[in-house]
C-alpha cells in the first residue's frame, strides 16, 4: 500500500514540543515519488555518490546547492532551484526521522516529518536554518571561553552580521565563522560514535553536514 497516494497532508503535525526537534510544514498536493530522484535526470556514465540512497542535492560529493545559511532559505537558494528540490524526498527509502550532526558546531537536530509524509530536502535546510538562528548560551559559550582563535572568528562573525540584522546577541550561525555554506551530507561512522551521547536512543538515519567558505 502506498501510504503517499493522497498527496501531502495539511497542516503540521502535532506532537510534544522540543526545541532540538524541527517539523516542518506538509505540502498540499506532492505525492510521494519512490522512483528515481523528481526533477534530476542523472546519466548512468555520470560519477555516482557514495551515498546512493541520499538524494544527490544534499550529498558533500554531489551537491550543486551551495546555500548561504546565514539566509532564510528563499532568500538563500535561487527561487528556480527551491522550486525544484524544496517538495523532493531526501532518501531513496521513506525516512520519517533524521539526526544532523557536524564537526563545526557542538549541537545536533532531530528532524521529523509530518504525519503521512517523509523527510524532504526542503525540510533539512529549513531546519538547519532555524537551528543556526538560535542565540548562543552561557553554557555553550563556556565552550569556547578559553579557545581564543575560536572565540574570535565567532566575535568576526556575529560583528559582520550584526551590522545586517540589528541582534547584538551572538547566534549559533556565528560559530561557523567564515564558513557559512552548506557543503552537504555525509556519513562518518567513527565521529557518530565518539558524538553520540551515551545513554541516549540512537537514530538510525544519522548524517553530518559539512560547511564551507563562500
Amino acid at each position: 500500500m502506498n501510504p503517499y497516494a493522497n498527496g501531502w497532508p495539511t497542516g503540521w503535525y502535532q506532537g510534544q514540543y522540543n526545541p532540538h526537534v524541527y517539523m516542518p510544514p506538509s505540502f498540499p498536493n506532492q505525492p510521494y515519488e519512490p522512483s528515481g530522484w523528481h526533477g534530476f535526470n542523472f546519466d548512468r556514465s555520470v560519477p555516482k555518490s557514495k551515498w546512493p540512497s541520499l538524494n544527490p542535492v544534499l550529498a558533500s560529493d554531489m551537491t550543486y546547492v551551495r546555500y548561504d545559511i546565514r539566509q532564510p532559505v528563499r532568500e538563500g537558494i535561487m527561487l528556480s532551484t527551491w522550486q525544484q528540490i524544496s517538495h523532493v524526498p531526501a532518501f531513496v527509502k521513506p525516512t520519517y526521522e533524521l539526526l544532523i550532526i557536524s564537526k563545526a558546531f557542538p549541537w545536533s537536530i532531530v528532524i521529523r516529518a509530518p504525519a503521512g509524509s517523509v523527510i524532504t530536502c526542503g525540510a533539512i535546510f529549513e531546519g538547519l536554518h532555524e537551528l543556526l538562528q538560535k542565540h548562543i548560551e552561557d553554557s555553550e559559550w563556556a565552550i569556547v571561553a578559553l579557545d581564543k582563535t575560536r572565540r574570535e572568528a565567532i566575535e568576526k562573525a556575529a560583528k559582520s552580521r550584526q551590522e545586517k540584522d540589528k541582534d547584538k546577541r551572538l547566534k549559533r550561525i556565528d560559530w561557523l565563522g567564515d564558513t557559512p555554506v552548506f557543503k552537504g551530507l555525509e556519513k562518518d561512522e567513527e565521529f557518530e560514535k565518539k558524538r553520540h551521547l551515551p545513554g541516549s536512543a540512537s537514530v538510525a538515519e544519522t548524517w553530518v553536514v559539512k560547511f564551507g567558505k563562500l
